[in-house]
């Protein structure tokens, strides 16, 4: 039974997460508990990276280089952290849908349409592979860059052949309110830090494939709703009776009705957390440009630059990704309505199937804060954007 569930792979990782303890059900409870443990994981990434690395950032970095060294760091680190009060705040509208959506995917389960089996089959299957394989970069990325001067350490220390001085420091250039100048608070300190930075890469990974995975699961909705749509196609050429027909286009718009509102609980609870996405992206991606053709050589700093790079793009592309889909399996309902033989139904039939396919030709989709259209255009555009920020910092430091 477990396995029938929607989301299953990502309730794995939020569980891991805290953000659900009880989330293996098929009906998920808005736990108040769950969301008081909560808020107190989201101070520890607050305390430990945000406002350190804010107070450095406004009181001791001396030039526009350094500036934006740390600017990079604490702009993943400040909007994660922001994602995590968003998805908190919106938790009961998240549970909402996942609910939701699971009491339809279980109607569909139960169908002897081999062709929904499928469908079922591989949804379930592209689930599984995206989950684990970006939970595991991220996790793996964020680790590797909070663990780099510890790795190096135990090169110098352990596996080199010369004397080393090498002084180990903190992952983050930060500034915080007591001195990590002894062993034992700069021990706990780091320890608190990766932590913190666990705490974040599991936000990353978890609300991205949260997102990613309703995404997946709504785009298949509509291609169930195609198939429907086909199969009332035959029975029209076969000359099923008439009130059976009228009884399976009505089943076919509160499906379509049903799929669209999926769509605005879905921009409901993701739609400012995807504006922060872009945000985040269009500032790394010019930020580490911009560093990158200062940083010459293969050297600590070029490394930790690297880092962001793939991440912010990869997320803000997986977004625009599936957002598309949704919206272009939307559309493609409208075509398939449009090839019924709508012309030997009765004309009360006629007028409803007209009206449905007016009204599934209005564009559907996830928006950023209602701004524009989450889609593959939206990922060139701000990719776009970027590069002309770039060339601006570029300007600035020539001067």
């Amino acid at each position: 039974m477990p396995l029938n569930l929607v989301v299953y792979e990502v309730r794995y990782v939020l569980l891991a997460m805290l953000y659900f303890t009880h989330c293996f059900t098929t009906r998920i409870k808005n736990s108040a508990i769950d969301k008081c443990i909560y808020w107190v994981l989201t101070v520890i990434p607050l305390l430990m990276l945000c406002i350190p690395q804010f107070t450095y950032l406004v009181t001791d970095t001396k030039d526009l280089f350094e500036f934006v060294t740390v600017l990079v760091p604490f702009t993943e680190i400040f909007l994660t952290n922001l994602k995590m009060i968003i998805c908190n705040m919106k938790r009961s509208k998240i549970i909402n849908l996942i609910n939701e959506l699971q009491v339809e995917w279980a109607e569909y389960q139960k169908s002897d349409s081999e062709e929904i089996q499928q469908l079922l089959k591989t949804t379930a299957k592209k689930t599984r592979i995206f989950v684990i394989v970006y939970t595991f970069t991220f996790v793996l990325i964020c680790v590797e860059y909070a663990t780099l001067p510890l790795m190096k350490s135990v090169y110098h220390h352990v596996f080199s052949s010369t004397q080393s001085n090498y002084t180990i420091s903190l992952p983050y250039i930060a500034k915080f309110f007591y001195s990590t100048e002894g062993s034992t608070s700069f021990t706990l300190t780091y320890v608190f830090i990766i932590v913190a930075v666990y705490i974040l890469a599991l936000t990353l990974s978890g609300f991205d494939s949260l997102f990613s995975t309703l995404a997946m699961h709504i785009t298949t909705m509509f291609k169930f709703l195609k198939i429907e749509i086909v199969q009332l196609e035959l029975d029209l050429r076969a000359g099923v009776a008439t009130s059976e027909l009228h009884a399976k286009l009505k089943k076919i718009i509160l499906k379509h009705k049903f799929n669209l509102s999926l769509i605005d609980q879905l921009e409901d609870g993701f739609s400012f957390y995807l504006m922060i996405q872009f945000l985040t992206s269009s500032i790394v991606v010019c930020v580490v440009l911009y560093e990158l053709t200062i940083v010459f050589g293969w050297n600590e700093d070029t490394v930790k630059t690297l880092t962001y790079l793939p991440g912010a793009i990869l997320q803000l592309y997986l977004f625009c990704w599936y957002a598309q889909n949704i919206t272009e399996e939307a559309r493609l309902v409208s075509d398939h309505i449009y090839n019924m033989p709508w012309y030997l139904s009765d004309p009360a039939l006629q007028k409803t199937i007209l009206t449905l396919m007016v009204k599934a030709q209005k564009p559907a989709g996830v928006t950023a804060s209602k701004f524009y259209m989450v889609t593959l255009q939206s990922f060139q555009r701000i990719i776009s954007t970027s590069y002309s920020y770039f060339t601006l910092l570029q300007t600035i430091n020539q001067q």
